[in-house]
């Protein structure tokens, strides 16, 4: 089982220009996992937060396989490279809608922090 914890701590200082961050989920076969995060850790500021096995899904019409869930984080610049590198890693999956770091964290119920930095 894997879980994923999200919390801003107010008495770590920030950077005033930090790259806002986008979360991409990206769903493919079990088997297939590994690529996508070797694919992921080739892309500049990318990284894998969280792998989800969906047991409860239907599988595929193709195949069988237990697939997984991806979420990845990244900055914006780096969208079209993750994606030309999924594409080439893994012969099949789902790559799912960018969003907003905030919309990831509402999406799971983990409100982030909007208290004005000191």
């Amino acid at each position: 089982m894997a879980y994923a914890a999200y919390r801003e701590h107010p008495g770590v200082a920030r950077a005033r220009h930090a790259v806002p961050f986008h979360v991409l989920d990206v769903t493919v076969a079990c088997t297939d996992a590994h690529r996508v995060r070797r694919a992921a850790a080739r892309c500049a500021d990318v990284g894998v937060l969280r792998c989800e096995p969906l047991l409860h899904e239907r599988h595929s019409q193709e195949s069988d396989v237990l697939r997984v869930r991806l979420t990845v984080r990244l900055p914006l610049a780096s969208y079209a490279p993750l994606l030309h590198a999924l594409i080439e890693a893994v012969p099949a999956g789902e790559i799912g809608r960018l969003v907003s770091w905030r919309d990831h964290l509402l999406r799971h119920d983990a409100h982030p922090v909007t208290r004005p930095m000191r």
